[in-house]
């Protein structure tokens, strides 16, 4: 067992330690009440003199809706255990460590579990609080990391900030593929800047106790395809600030996934696929290894087609559009067949093809095609 999966092991071995006893005991003990309840949320504040810990809590799905989001204060109690998550390994067994209720900072996670009255904490489970953001520079001499986070608007300049990493920081690197054993033990050696990193930080937030890095997503149209050398060439477009597009050459893993996407949405409509079924001008996103030296997962689906409907023939299957090929150009018009399985969809409801209504100016539609740009797949 690698030492990434014994700390994952060693962090489900302490919350049971904590959160778990009262629930064995009520299972094992009928008549003895309820099993102890539980919340997490993100400490506030913490006054460790008069034993009280405020705890930011969130409802919503994934536990984040900040609208939903209600502030709680709870008298601690003088026996409560207050465990650090993640526990120390050693010789392949977890060992808890123990912390202070002082050592809880603001921005910290925590797991508190309650008296049968919810009134009193008897015992918290902690954890740094995670950050996510774009890696710019790893300093190996000063054992540091430089992450960029986004602004919180597109007015707002992106944010950087350095942190010193620990010396047994752990690393796991995602490949990306969404797999179960997806995600592996690695090195700082194995990222480069532009990955995608979570860091976990110390309780007092200034140090990483771990890094989750995976490649960066990349969007494009497929220009060209070597298939002898397994490399791919994509047309980019400019990112939102201007900057950027042109060409790109990527070469694919040995075992990279292949996905092909039918472009109707639905259930099955993505099916594992070969590199030789990709066709020049399909849209494709790839996922990068963390080092970004190759692409490990590759989706590719028809383009999409903003387009107003100018004719629809249900008798034969066609649909004419009228698509901006430019700026101060005339639209330009152009005739192409709807599959019969096409889905057609009309205000959030499924309908036919038949069932779209013609007016003088449109009405807009965004048409997929399919992968070789042949047929139009969904409306």
């Amino acid at each position: 067992m690698s030492a990434l999966n014994r700390r994952l092991v060693a962090w489900t071995f302490v919350v049971a330690i904590v959160v778990g006893t009262a629930d064995s005991a009520s299972a094992q003990a009928p008549g003895r009440g309820a099993a102890r309840p539980e919340v997490r949320g993100v400490v506030k504040s913490v006054d460790a003199t008069a034993g009280m810990i405020t705890v930011t809590l969130f409802d919503g799905r994934g536990g984040r809706d900040r609208a939903a989001a209600v502030e709680r204060s709870y008298p601690v109690a003088k026996t409560a255990e207050v465990v650090v998550g993640g526990g120390i390994v050693r010789g392949g067994y977890s060992v808890a460590k123990e912390a202070k209720l002082s050592d809880l900072t603001a921005g910290v996670t925590v797991a508190l579990t309650l008296t049968a009255d919810q009134a009193v904490v008897e015992g918290i489970v902690a954890e740094g609080p995670q950050v996510r953001g774009v890696l710019k520079i790893i300093d190996a001499g000063k054992n540091s990391l430089t992450i960029s986070f986004p602004g919180s608007s597109r007015e707002q300049s992106a944010e950087e900030k350095t942190y010193a990493l620990a010396s047994d920081a752990e690393v796991a690197i995602d490949d990306g593929r969404g797999r179960r054993f997806s995600i592996k033990e690695g090195k700082l050696a194995d990222i480069a800047a532009g990955a995608m990193v979570t860091l976990r930080l110390s309780l007092d937030q200034q140090q990483i106790v771990s890094v989750q890095a995976e490649g960066p997503s990349v969007f494009g149209l497929v220009k060209s395809l070597d298939l002898s050398k397994n490399l791919l060439t994509l047309s980019l477009g400019p990112g939102r600030d201007g900057v950027g597009g042109g060409e790109r050459i990527f070469e694919l893993a040995s075992d990279a996934t292949v996905l092909l996407d039918d472009g109707k949405g639905r259930r099955l409509s993505i099916k594992e696929g070969k590199l030789s079924e990709i066709p020049a001008g399909s849209a494709a996103n790839l996922r990068l290894s963390a080092d970004q030296r190759f692409a490990t997962l590759l989706r590719v689906e028809g383009p999409s087609l903003p387009a107003l409907i100018k004719a629809v023939d249900s008798a034969n299957g066609t649909v004419t559009v009228a698509t901006r090929v430019g700026r101060g150009e005339k639209p330009k018009e152009k005739t192409l067949p709807v599959a019969k399985d096409a889905r057609i969809v009309l205000d959030g409801n499924e309908s036919k093809l038949a069932d779209i209504k013609v007016f003088d100016n449109g009405p807009f539609a965004m048409l997929r095609l399919s992968l070789d740009q042949k047929s139009v797949q969904s409306i």
